[in-house]
């Protein structure tokens, strides 16, 4: 067959902006095939609390925001999504109550993580069917296990997480969505040895691992697209100097992975930090990185003939 077109992404935190601008790359770009690698719901609600009289009051980035019309409550929402947050007004006593409810505010907070990902995709259906361009959509270690369930919703959209699907006649694609272990202990954070049994016990379902394609959330330890801040006991970051202490968090289970079996091509994320690609022996290895807060689309482009990646470039939007 001829060339295939892959558009990839990742580490969208539930940023609107981000989500929006990566469908307008597709068509722009002209991808046939659009892969997301992970980590697609955001990290927190923002309430906007109703103060009466029409007015609203909301804390965004440590700065108060007080909606006094329909139109600047709107605009601060849609705001508030763009960065990747989840808006939530309330009244004040919505707000006490769910305050003083931890179960209730963690099922809400869920229930707008899911919400969110479920418009995303009926979006991208209606973007992108016509088109004929195909969506893998794949959760990463921060996003629980309910999102799994609403991709599933969707039949344009297919998760790779776990599974061998063929993107086109000759490349296989695999996906595994779990990281080792970060300080934050995350959803589908692993140790290395069950990560390893996982990333292997995944890989063995190619047919052709010198053609595939591998979306594994996490880098491959000491590649270069794995290196970030290094943090203290209290999370903090760490530096002397003057300067940032950097180290790498990859995965060496992962490495071994594309040691022995030398994919054509893996695509990782997790890292925000460390954008750029890499060789690990034949395999070109890639990590967008991630600008969410900001609303900027950072992706990779990638151009595949039946053995060989003709062309790859990473995109800013």
């Amino acid at each position: 067959m001829g060339m295939t077109r892959v558009l990839y992404a990742t580490d969208f935190h539930g940023s609107e902006a981000f989500f929006r601008k990566f469908l307008a790359a597709a068509l722009q770009y002209k991808a046939q095939v659009l892969i997301v690698g992970g980590d697609v719901t955001g990290k927190a609600m923002v309430p906007v609390v109703h103060r009466g009289g029409g007015r609203y009051e909301g804390h965004l980035f440590n700065r108060r925001e007080q909606p006094a019309t329909t139109a600047e409550l709107e605009k601060l929402k849609q705001t508030i999504s763009n960065v990747g947050f989840y808006p939530l007004v309330l009244e004040q006593d919505e707000a006490n109550a769910l305050e003083s409810d931890p179960d209730r505010m963690s099922a809400v907070f869920e229930r707008a993580m899911c919400d969110r990902i479920r418009q995303w995709l009926a979006l991208a259906d209606e973007k992108l069917t016509p088109q004929g361009i195909r969506l893998y959509f794949m959760p990463g270690n921060d996003d629980l296990y309910s999102i799994d369930r609403v991709i599933d919703e969707f039949p344009s959209v297919a998760n790779p997480d776990g599974k061998r699907l063929w993107i086109d006649d000759d490349h296989e694609l695999i996906g595994v969505s779990n990281a080792n272990m970060t300080p934050w202990h995350c959803a589908r954070d692993l140790e290395e040895e069950p990560l390893e049994a996982r990333l292997n016990q995944v890989a063995a379902l190619l047919e052709r691992p010198s053609t595939a394609l591998m979306a594994l959330h996490v880098p491959p330890y000491d590649s270069g697209i794995d290196v970030c801040p290094e943090l203290d006991a209290n999370l903090k970051i760490i530096a002397r100097g003057g300067q940032i202490l950097m180290k790498p968090v990859g995965s060496p289970a992962v490495r071994r992975l594309i040691e022995r079996l030398q994919p054509l091509v893996t695509l990782h994320g997790h890292i925000h930090e460390a954008p750029g690609h890499t060789r690990i022996g034949r395999t070109l290895c890639m990590n967008p990185g991630s600008e969410y807060a900001e609303g900027i689309m950072k992706a990779a482009i990638l151009n595949l003939e039946r053995d060989k990646v003709k062309g790859h470039m990473l995109i800013s939007a």
